[in-house]
């Protein structure tokens, strides 16, 4: 059975959403299966949200996977910040998604 934590859709396209409360950087294999959800639905996008930070070879994998779907990293506190400067949740998954396409780059961190 699949567990996926959120869905969320913006401009209409759909991101499938996974969290991890881990502690520990997370790397390509805590990643790969979240990859492998998207690759298994047409046209879904996918982030990814950790309570901790990306191993430098996570983010290698998930800059490689850009070739096939569009895949932003984003870490909780990042989340916590755009909550307290209440921020715009769509307008902070378009950026990410735009650094993404344009930029190859999974993972920029929007703090302010």
């Amino acid at each position: 059975m699949e567990q996926i934590d959120g869905v969320v859709e913006i401009d209409n396209d759909l991101y499938l959403v996974e969290m991890k409360w881990w502690g520990v950087d997370l790397g390509p294999g805590d990643i790969s299966p979240h990859i492998t959800r998207l690759m298994m639905r047409n046209s879904v996008s996918g982030i990814f949200i950790s309570a901790s930070n990306f191993t430098p070879a996570a983010l290698e994998t998930c800059r490689d996977f850009l070739q096939h779907r569009v895949l932003v990293l984003c870490t909780l506190r990042e989340i916590v910040a755009l909550l307290e400067r209440e921020g715009d949740l769509r307008d902070f998954i378009r950026t990410k998604v735009r650094a993404a396409k344009l930029e190859r780059t999974p993972f920029k961190e929007i703090l302010n």
